[in-house]
């Protein structure tokens, strides 16, 4: 039946040091130690299955508890409960005889230390020096200490901690090596020092830091560092530097000092000082610096307003001034400001610069243009052109010889720039911007508060402007914990207040665009940032605004050219996408509050345009009704003709909009549009159920009941009952289907109190209670039939006829069956004609005739398939499974319940983990395997409220412990599943049962 939603935020590990768990940035602390513990055992072995054993003996050493497997699977549940595992893809797998966890690759810092090793070296293989380089210098940043190093017993005592420091280390000396390569000498000399002084014994590192200081023209640092070399080796291990060390300090006391050092007299070196925390930018850099020592290039980083664009072209120009002896030139063109600089005085300061005496500057800009190309011809200048306006401000200013070059920056992408390379800047990554509040404020005082930091970081949303205007005030009161700011930019009406400081003003820095642009333009900006979708298609400005798809387009996109948006790529159904950044959000917003825009009124159409279309696409899902369908709103015309482009896959639909759409049920609900909060939230429901969103579903479906006019909503509560009974909750199942009925019954709807009482009758099926069951089914079946509604009687009649099955009134079931597949042709759907092959291959199975069975269950499996129903598929494979072993087809019911057993690790699928370890336990194989998985099995079924599930794991049990002959054991195993099914009624089954313990108390006799 059902899966689970997998939440936005991914968890991710780290063990290159002590242990760290993290949820989108901010850190997870898991206090227990011995989950910890257990936690760092599974990761050091991430993708491979841990023995009970080992893990025991990991935890507790030579003194394991009594019920150690016991306890050990508890400190499993209780981890899955720390890492809140109930809201992401499951980990944490239980396998054969013991554990395993599946991070994904780019979640664990070990897997992508190994992964960028590899790729380095297939890096050099084809040649790439700077490539390997810079994959190697991604590996080293990974590292924080050995291996676990909190946790002694897992990590500094365990061989792989060895291997690894060894394999760190080796890393580190070819990634020097690289960069002495690429003559980046003077960049690495302070690593190298802080290298040799933790690893005092590695002849290699202090050969790397002798040759960086020899060829930056730092000779006499070179001779002390052999020296304190030769001290150290002499010291530790009373051994003289080797061969290398020594020919190196040969080579330094003959050299002579290297070209590259200070620029000729009177050469320009006009570049800003670099900033001391520039952080990131890790590519972009090493773009630039590859492509700058080349010379011959025009260089554009563009990008909105403060995202780091001076920064990075700033830091990459010192990077490679040596490359360019006769001069750096920078100059601010001021293209954001109301006058930016003429290209005519540009010139002129550029000759100036160059040498040029006032008196012998040309007066025209053309002539200036064609003296500073020919100055440039014999020379090798790089020039900083900072904040351009545009292509006509820029043009006049371009070398165009083989040995100068030129960086831009601007807000514009400057197509029109001829061979111009264009490097985008987005915003810093969230690591990124936690790593620009460390640089900047002191390590010390961002792990003392981690999760202000954080906050912090979130809250500048990536803006390197907003960052480094927080951490400015943050030195400035170095008194201050950083929690003090961070409370303060939490509340989004005084954020950009507290983001200024000094004359950096984030406000005044996004003001620029807006203020570009024309009215409608402006007014668009402020509407759309009124929304609290993640992200959204430009058709959603249409009904904000009272426009066509077309102009809504047009003008989202004149947003993004005036960096008040950006595009953030296509979703699966090819739409463009576009977002605003936190900050720009939070000023549109402050603009509309100044403008007196009242949000309920003027999102209200975006709502209604978005429930409509919900509402289209959840009538095209093929998906089996979960009430009376409502019949919904006409919406507004725009709905149409949006329908015909974007519904042709309305699941495909549901996958693209669910975020937006999520949001929006939470942003009408909080504005009080009860009534699209309502429909939003039912529109979706058989979607959530579809894909197993089983948390998105509980979430929406609470907020639209918390409305006092929604509270008794009869078709929420029936809606809310199917998920309870996904998540097998038959209790609270029961309450909401009774206040369901009870609100059809009061409206005179006939159909939804069919539902209603179908519902009923699925709690009490589930809860064992199957007399109960069948006199709900049946008045269901009633005011169906009263209603009209045929698809309801078709899915009532196989509830019926599945409860004359287990009772083992096999002429019954299948006259109730045979009802609902003859109308489920007659209807022609899909869906139906799923559930009454299910039931008719599972009556076959039940009669006796698996092979029969078989057939129905995989014509059944691949239509379900074709729906796109993972749960159905699910179950259809377990039920396969067991027809398979029943026939002897060993193979492919392993095979089914494999694949079975991965969904459920997915889904988070008690039921369906517990149904397909139980069918594991009979595939032939080693007897403490098989009971160790029966065990396991009814386990997993006790927790169910369901008696029926727990005595049929009993029975596996039962039977397992009787093939290993515990006799004994067995026959108590099976009497109480016995009497569990008989009390739930499933007379067929407990008739077997009954049958397997009075073979197992003669197998004893006999014994």
């Amino acid at each position: 039946m059902g899966a689970r939603l997998a939440s936005d935020h991914r968890l991710s590990f780290a063990v290159l040091g002590p242990l760290l768990v993290s949820r989108a940035g901010t850190p997870l602390t898991i206090r227990s130690g011995r989950q910890r513990a257990l936690l760092g055992a599974l990761l050091i072995r991430a993708g491979g299955t841990v023995s009970a054993d080992e893990l025991v003996d990991g935890l507790w050493g030579d003194r394991p508890p009594a019920a150690a497997h016991a306890t050990l699977q508890t400190y499993v549940m209780r981890l899955r409960r720390s890492l809140a595992d109930t809201t992401e893809p499951r980990l944490i797998r239980t396998e054969p005889g013991g554990y395993a966890i599946h991070p994904e690759p780019d979640r664990l810092d070990l897997t992508r230390f190994r992964r960028l090793r590899d790729d380095a070296t297939t890096a050099a293989e084809r040649g790439d020096l700077a490539e390997e380089a810079r994959l190697l210098g991604a590996a080293q940043a990974l590292w924080r200490g050995r291996l676990l190093a909190d946790l002694p017993s897992l990590g500094a005592g365990h061989d792989l901690a060895a291997q690894l420091e060894e394999q760190w280390l080796a890393l580190v000396e070819r990634r020097y090596a690289a960069e002495l390569e690429l003559g980046r000498h003077a960049e690495i000399v302070g690593d190298l020092h802080a290298l040799v002084a933790d690893h005092p014994l590695r002849e290699r590192l202090w050969a790397q830091l002798m040759r960086a200081l020899h060829e930056s023209g730092q000779h006499a640092q070179a001779l002390d560092v052999y020296r304190r070399a030769g001290d150290a080796l002499a010291d530790e291990l009373g051994v003289a530097p080797n061969t290398e060390l020594r020919e190196l300090h040969l080579a330094v006391l003959t050299a002579t000092p290297e070209p590259g050092g200070p620029p000729p007299p009177g050469a320009p070196a006009w570049l800003p000082r670099a900033n001391r925390d520039f952080t990131g930018r890790a590519a972009e850099i090493d773009l630039l610096r590859t492509g700058l020592r080349g010379g011959a290039d025009t260089w554009v980083i563009t990008g909105p307003g403060g995202v780091g664009k001076t920064s990075l072209a700033v830091h990459a120009a010192h990077l490679v001034r040596t490359r360019y002896p006769d001069g750096q030139l920078y100059l601010n063109l001021r293209g954001t400001e109301s006058r930016p600089v003429d290209p005519g005085a540009a010139l002129e300061r550029m000759l100036r610069g160059l040498g040029v005496p006032g008196r012998a500057i040309p007066a025209s800009p053309a002539d200036r243009a064609e003296e500073f190309l020919s100055i440039l011809a014999d020379r090798n200048v790089l020039l900083v052109l900072d904040d351009a306006a545009d292509e006509r401000q820029v043009r006049p200013l371009l070398p165009r010889t083989t040995t100068s070059a030129a960086l831009v920056t601007s807000r514009h992408p400057l197509a029109g720039l001829e061979q111009a390379k264009v490097i985008p800047l987005d915003l810093l990554s969230e690591r990124d911007a936690l790593q620009f509040i460390r640089d900047t404020v002191g390590a010390r005082r961002v792990d003392g508060e981690p999760r202000a930091a954080a906050e912090i970081a979130r809250y500048c949303g990536g803006l390197p402007l907003a960052l480094r205007i927080a951490t400015a005030r943050l030195e400035w009161r170095p008194h201050w914990r950083l929690d003090r700011l961070a409370v303060r930019l939490a509340d989004e009406r005084r954020r950009l207040d507290e983001l200024r400081v000094g004359d950096l003003d984030v406000r005044a820095n996004l003001s620029y665009g807006y203020h570009r642009l024309d009215e409608p333009h402006r007014r668009g900006f402020r509407l759309l940032a009124m929304l609290d979708a993640p992200d959204f298609p430009a058709w959603v400005a249409a009904p904000l605004l009272g426009l066509d798809p077309d102009p809504a387009e047009d003008l989202v996109e004149a947003l993004v050219d005036a960096r008040l948006a950006v595009c953030v790529g296509r979703d699966t159904l090819g739409q463009v996408r576009y977002r605003l950044h936190d900050l720009l959000r939070t000023f549109g917003r402050e603009l509309a509050a100044a403008e007196d825009i009242e949000p309920r009124s003027a999102l209200r159409p975006v709502f209604e345009l978005w429930q409509a279309l919900a509402e289209r696409a959840d009538r095209g899902l093929a998906h089996l009704p979960l009430c009376r369908a409502p019949a919904g709103t006409p919406g507004p015309a725009l709905a149409g003709e949006l329908a015909t482009l974007l519904l042709a896959d309305p699941l495909a639909w549901f996958e693209a909009e669910w975020l937006s759409l999520r949001a929006a049920v939470e942003q009408s609900s909080a504005l009080g549009l009860a009534e699209q909060t309502r429909g939003l939230a039912v529109a979706s429901a058989a979607f959530c159920d579809l894909q197993a969103r089983f948390a998105d579903w509980e979430h929406v479906h609470r907020i639209a009941l918390r409305h006092p006019e929604t509270r008794a909503d009869p078709v929420l509560l029936q809606q809310r009952g199917v998920l309870h009974c996904r998540r097998r909750r038959f209790a609270a199942a029961h309450a909401d289907f009774t206040a369901a009925n009870e609100g059809f019954a009061a409206g005179g709807d006939a159909g939804g109190a069919g539902y209603a009482r179908h519902g009923i009758g699925w709690a009490h099926e589930w809860s064992g209670r199957q007399e109960q069951a069948r006199e709900h089914h049946r008045a269901a079946l009633e005011h169906f039939a009263a209603a009209g509604d045929r698809y309801g009687e078709v899915d009532v009649l196989c509830s019926l006829g599945a409860i004359e099955r287990r009772a083992g009134r096999f002429a019954a079931a299948e006259s109730y069956l045979s009802r609902a597949d003859e109308l489920a042709r007659r209807l022609a759907d899909d869906a139906l004609l799923v559930a009454t092959t299910l039931e008719l291959g599972r009556l076959r199975h039940a009669a006796g005739y698996p092979e029969r069975a078989v057939a129905y269950l995989e014509e059944c499996l691949g239509t379900a398939r074709l729906l796109g129903d993972p749960d159905m598929v699910t179950s259809v494979r377990l039920y396969l499974a067991d027809s398979y072993l029943r026939i002897g087809g060993t193979d492919l019911a392993e095979r089914h319940i494999r694949t079975a057993l991965a969904a459920a690790e997915r889904q988070d699928n008690a039921l369906i983990h517990g149904w397909a370890t139980r069918l594991l336990s009979r595939v032939p194989g080693a007897p403490g395997t098989a009971l160790l998985l029966a065990e396991r099995a009814v386990a997993i079924a006790e927790q169910l409220e369901s008696p029926f599930e727990f005595a049929r794991a009993l029975r596996q049990f039962g039977n397992t412990l009787a093939a290993a002959g515990r006799a004994e054991a067995a026959r108590h195993s099976l009497a109480r599943a016995a009497e569990l099914l008989t009390a739930s009624g499933l007379h067929a089954e407990a008739g077997e049962a009954r049958s397997e313990l009075d073979a197992c108390a003669a197998e004893q006799l006999r014994s």
